[in-house]
């Protein structure tokens, strides 16, 4: 089954659809949804290295585009939505705290979250709901999240045939340690926060 969906992803890089679904799992991965584009953004660099750049724009693109909707979330409707989706991850008693102290180093915190692979829509709902300045948010926010993707498009693009290697010869291993960095990401946001 592994081995089929990893297939697919490769098959459908050179789809029409394939960058707009790729822009729709980056946009709501930085507003609301818990599903991350790396596992389709990788599989479609690896079949089309010569793409990796444009992969990586589209996915920057979707992440700051969806990033002002995870800023409004927290700044309008953080009462409703935004205090569930922040419960969900078990920081809701940080979020008193994080107001007091937050604005001297927010900026900090919002690149350094938009340079890993943690979920990002936390630190977007986050911001809005500190009011964080939004200037300061969407440089913090450009400068980390395209910052994030190109690192994997060089990587990919220069590299890309012998990950490719790496990663069909070792699937499951990869996959799980994909699972563990995106999954271990849930629980770890709580303690660097």
């Amino acid at each position: 089954m592994l081995k089929r969906a990893y297939d697919w992803c490769v098959s459908y890089a050179s789809h029409p659809g394939a960058p707009w679904l790729l822009f729709a799992l980056t946009f709501v991965e930085s507003s609301f949804s818990p599903l991350p584009p790396l596992p389709l953004l990788l599989p479609m660099c690896i079949a089309r290295p010569d793409r990796a750049w444009f992969y990586a724009g589209v996915c920057s693109l979707g992440a700051v585009l969806g990033g002002y909707l995870g800023y409004a979330i927290g700044a309008l409707l953080y009462d409703s939505v935004g205090s569930w989706l922040i419960s969900l991850y078990g920081l809701q008693d940080k979020a008193a705290s994080l107001i007091a102290t937050s604005q001297d180093y927010w900026f900090w915190v919002l690149v350094t979250k938009g340079l890993t692979p943690i979920p990002f829509k936390i630190v977007t709902i986050m911001s809005g709901f500190l009011h964080f300045d939004i200037w300061k948010f969407t440089i913090g926010m450009v400068v980390s999240r395209v910052t994030f993707f190109m690192m994997i498009a060089v990587a990919l693009r220069f590299y890309g045939d012998d990950i490719r290697i790496f990663i069909e010869k070792h699937l499951p291993m990869t996959a799980l340690a994909l699972a563990v960095v995106v999954v271990g990401g849930f629980f770890v946001l709580p303690l660097v926060l």
